[in-house]
């Protein structure tokens, strides 16, 4: 059937059973590439990608080359032969190659490859180490940066995840050029904020929330063009003067956590749009965290792209299905993670990047072109499960193995949970679709408990000074216990240590010392993000107020007095506290 009459289709998935849809837009792209159309629903796809990607658990191991010892987000009892950075990129080793037997299956050989083939440390390039930035995975292009992860192009940045272009921050994530920030979330273009989320522009500013080109505000939740603002209260610069500047003359842990609080019902005061979908993106745009984009269908933190669909965490995306982490750019690529910097046409792949293009199920491989079910290639041309080949044997074998595969229901599928060099809480799939160990193996997956912690606590988290004046340079050489005791599912780190830079940043800004290990930290501000779901929603305007009668609109709208009947996907599930709007309801009391 034609691509431009194929109707849509119904189909159930193989892996949850949960029945879903593929559109005539889908089929005419895997049309294009070649490629059957998947038997897993875009969740599942999804998940299955995010299992082979590690940011931010590391360990301490051996490496498998030179038996010095190494940090790495490959544990110690990994399958895979682990290099050190350095020693990977030298390239003093000859990856090992197989010859294709027909005789076999295909994912059978590529499993036998991949288990041979040396893996490096860190997700990281030397250019970051020699700039500095040693404790980081899954980051490039970082000068003087500490446990960063998925992150890159950042100055003096420490403990964040999926910063870019930021400097002198700490404790945010999701936040792109911002300077002096810390603990702030999904924010752009901010200098000096602290405790914001979902925020642009904003300057000088404590606690908001969805606030835009915002001088001089604390305790704030949708405001536009505002200074001077206290808990959305107007106020002369003298009065904001006055009063904020005894809030944070001695500032405490206490009180953070009562503002914080006190922030979130000010903003469940406040409707919120249906999705986090800026102006220029959302007629054309369904999803989640979606910037400057157009025609994105289903997809969740996607920026600068078209024409994508199952997308996430996208930047400068052109025509892609089903590709997770990170594009820019990134074109015609398919079931897909952790590719990007000039990537074309890379299909069932991981981990391949910078200007890889034409790669079918590769893992690993950099500045290559044509190879199919490769790994740990780097300047490598037509190789098929790393062996040299020809163009021409190259284009006469790569068909013949695609039917082999396809006769074998492999082909057209992304790899097999099992070939994932991570357990399921080790992966971002554990943050992003969160199972406890029993169901994580009751569904196939691998499960790894935590290492072994011993540290020596040298002060508890109660016992740390409330207040940062208090402080004195002796905490440098202290162990502090995480509050948390090693008691929460998310990898409680049980220990902590301050660093020179990060106390000198507290005290430039009078904040106090944290009490909870960076992995708490982190934790506690993933849980501010939506899943990436989408539910079957409505408007909550129901004429003069929202649904719950807590916010009293301030604009006429187009539905009039009564109640909104608009309908839409959100990222919002019906359970939630939260006042929804439409896009047309939002903009008129808030934009």
């Amino acid at each position: 059937m034609n691509s431009q009459t194929r109707l849509s289709q119904t189909r159930q998935c193989q892996n949850c059973g949960q029945q879903f849809r593929v559109e005539p837009e889908d089929f005419a792209f895997y049309e294009k590439i070649k490629v059957p159309p998947p038997t897993f629903c875009p969740e599942c796809r999804m998940k299955r990608r995010m299992l082979w990607r590690n940011e931010r658990n590391l360990h301490k191991r051996k490496s498998s080359l030179s038996g010095k010892e190494l940090i790495s987000q490959y544990a110690d009892d990994s399958h895979f032969p682990i290099y050190d950075v350095y020693e990977f990129h030298a390239r003093d080793w000859t990856p090992a190659s197989l010859e294709y037997n027909p005789g076999r299956g295909f994912f059978e050989q590529f499993r036998e490859l991949q288990l041979k083939v040396p893996r490096c440390a860190l997700l990281t390039d030397l250019q970051s180490i020699e700039n500095g930035s040693t404790y980081q995975n899954s980051a490039s292009r970082n000068k003087r940066c500490y446990m960063v992860s998925a992150s890159g192009d950042n100055e003096d940045c420490l403990y964040s995840n999926n910063l870019d272009y930021a400097k002198t921050s700490i404790d945010c994530l999701w936040c792109r050029r911002v300077e002096y920030a810390y603990e702030c979330i999904d924010s752009l273009d901010c200098t000096r904020t602290f405790f914001c989320d979902e925020s642009r522009q904003c300057i000088d500013s404590w606690f908001l929330y969805d606030c835009r080109n915002c001088l001089n505000c604390f305790g704030c939740a949708g405001l536009r063009n505002k200074s001077y603002c206290l808990w959305n209260k107007q106020l002369t610069k003298q009065e904001y003067e006055a009063q904020v500047g005894k809030i944070l003359e001695n500032l405490t842990l206490e009180q953070i956590n009562d503002f914080q609080l006190r922030l979130k019902d000010v903003s469940l005061s406040f409707p919120r749009k249906y999705a986090h979908i800026d102006p220029q993106s959302e007629s054309t745009c369904t999803g989640d965290y979606i910037i400057n984009s157009q025609n994105v269908f289903k997809s969740f933190t996607v920026h600068e792209s078209q024409n994508v669909r199952y997308c996430s965490k996208l930047i400068a995306g052109r025509d892609c299905l089903d590709v997770t982490d990170w594009g820019d750019p990134a074109e015609l690529c398919y079931e897909s993670i952790t590719i990007g910097k000039g990537a074309y046409k890379v299909l069932f792949s991981s981990n391949c990047w910078p200007e890889c293009r034409e790669l079918q199920y590769c893992d690993s491989c950099s500045n290559s072109h044509h190879l199919f079910g490769c790994a740990g290639l780097k300047n490598a041309s037509y190789c098929i499960l790393n062996k040299q080949y020809t163009e021409k044997e190259y284009n006469e074998l790569v068909p013949v193995i695609i039917q082999d595969t396809k006769k074998r229901g492999e082909y057209g599928e992304f790899f097999p949970k099992e070939f994932s060099p991570f357990s399921y809480n080790e992966s971002v799939a554990q943050e992003n679709f969160p199972l406890i160990k029993a169901e994580a193996l009751k569904q196939g997956f691998n499960w790894r408990e935590g290492d072994e912690r011993n540290y020596r606590v040298t002060i508890e988290a109660v016992n740390v000074p409330k207040n940062i004046k208090e402080v004195d340079d002796s905490i440098l050489d202290k162990i502090i216990g995480c509050a948390h005791k090693g008691e929460r599912n998310h990898e409680c780190a049980t220990a902590f240590k301050i660093v020179a830079e990060e106390l000198k940043f507290y005290r430039r800004f009078g904040l106090p010392l944290p009490q909870l290990c960076f992995n708490c930290r982190h934790a506690a501000r993933f849980a501010h993000r939506n899943p990436p779901r989408l539910w079957k929603g409505y408007c909550k305007c129901a004429g003069q107020k929202s649904e719950n009668g807590l916010y009293q609109n301030t604009a006429e709208h187009q539905h009039g007095e009564g109640k909104c009947s608009n309908k839409f996907e959100t990222s919002y599930a019906s359970d939630r506290e939260e006042i929804v709007y439409c896009r047309q309801c939002y903009s008129a009391e808030i934009i």
